[in-house]
This record gives structure tokens, C-alpha cells and sequence, in this order.
């Protein structure tokens, strides 16, 4: 069974602005809703009624805002392969269930750090539906490398310290067609990355 060790801290949607079109996919953060545990759903609805200060429908989109960073989120990384030139790992990417049917064509990653280190990934060109009751774990992970110099730094300081979890933030742009209603929209979902994945360098 894949352990997640995610930390999330939601990003304000305001606080970044997005261009209107990439790549002739419409930019839209709000064309997909995750799906909450019941659970989550009945406090969720609880808290919502006790605050209820505005229209249902400004809270309704309010919550789509920010729960969509939850879309994709990263699994237990494993070390794949140290050379002399460089580090590369292995991440599991994990997909949360959505309400509404959707077909992802590629994944893109932009401004990628991880544990201070700046990192380059590659695009992710695994197309796959989105889940809509539980979550997914995509078959192929994301890799990344990072080049020797400032990774031999980390790992030895990591190693040293024993420093469990390591910061990642980042962008995740979901290029695909997401349906709403009996229609189907051809669309790029916006995903702000900021959370914590456990150090797999204290394993070795």
C-alpha cells in the first residue's frame, strides 16, 4: 500500500494570475470539483450553514478555488539511480477523485523546488481518466534529476541532520477535456503545488 506523507497548504487563487490560453487549452481552475470523503462533506456542510453570511453559490465557488490544488498531489519518492554526474528519483503521481468525468492528455510542471533545490521535469505525457470514487495512482511516476554539485550538498546535509520530509512547491498545468453537464470542454487546470514529501535519502 503507497503511504502519502503530504502536508498541503492551500494557495489563495487571487494571489497568482494565469494566462487566458496555453497551448489552445482554455484556462479554467474551476472546471473540475473534487470529490470529498463523507466525512468531510458533512462538516464541510455543517461549517458552511453555521457561517452562512452569502449567496451558497459564492461558497460553492469559493471552495472549487481552493480545493482544486488538491487534484494532484505527489506519493513516497524512491531513489532511482546516483551517478557521478547526478541523482534521480521517483515520485508517485496521485490523482484525487473528481464528481464529474474527465480525460487528462499530458501533464506540464513549472517553477519546481524541491528541498531548496530548483528543479527541471520533464512533461509528463501519460494521458489517463480522472478517478471518480477513490484515488489514483498514476502507473508510470514523475522522475527528476537533480545534477550532482548542489545535490551532493543536500544529501550530505540531509544525511547528516536526518532531516524527514523535504519542502516541495511548484505548478502543475492538467491539460485535458473535463465534462460539464452532457458537455465536453477541452481545458488546462491550474494546480499550485505546496507541500511536504518524506526525504528518501534517510532510507538508503
Amino acid at each position: 500500500m503507497l503511504t502519502l506523507v503530504i502536508s498541503v497548504t492551500t494557495v489563495s487563487p487571487q494571489a497568482r494570475t494565469y494566462p487566458k490560453e496555453i497551448r489552445g487549452y482554455k484556462v479554467e481552475r474551476t472546471v473540475v470539483e473534487i470529490k470529498k470523503p463523507e466525512a468531510n462533506k458533512q462538516k464541510s456542510s455543517q461549517d458552511s450553514r453555521s457561517r452562512n453570511d452569502g449567496p451558497a453559490q459564492s461558497d460553492s465557488t469559493a471552495n472549487s478555488e481552493g480545493e482544486v490544488d488538491e487534484l494532484i498531489q505527489l506519493g513516497k519518492p524512491q531513489l532511482a539511480r546516483v551517478t557521478p554526474l547526478g541523482i534521480t528519483f521517483e515520485v508517485p503521481i496521485v490523482v484525487s477523485p473528481v464528481k464529474q468525468s474527465g480525460h487528462v492528455d499530458f501533464l506540464v510542471f513549472e517553477d519546481m523546488i524541491v528541498n531548496g533545490t530548483s528543479v527541471n521535469i520533464d512533461e509528463y505525457h501519460r494521458a489517463f481518466d480522472l478517478p471518480n470514487k477513490h484515488r489514483l495512482t498514476l502507473r508510470e511516476p514523475l522522475r527528476f534529476y537533480i545534477y550532482l554539485p548542489s545535490a551532493m550538498l543536500a544529501a550530505l546535509g540531509d544525511w547528516s541532520d536526518s532531516k524527514e520530509t523535504w519542502p516541495v512547491t511548484g505548478r502543475v498545468y492538467v491539460f485535458g477535456k473535463f465534462k460539464k453537464g452532457l458537455l465536453s470542454f477541452k481545458r488546462v487546470v491550474p494546480v499550485e503545488l505546496n507541500l511536504s514529501m518524506r526525504n528518501p535519502l534517510t532510507e538508503r
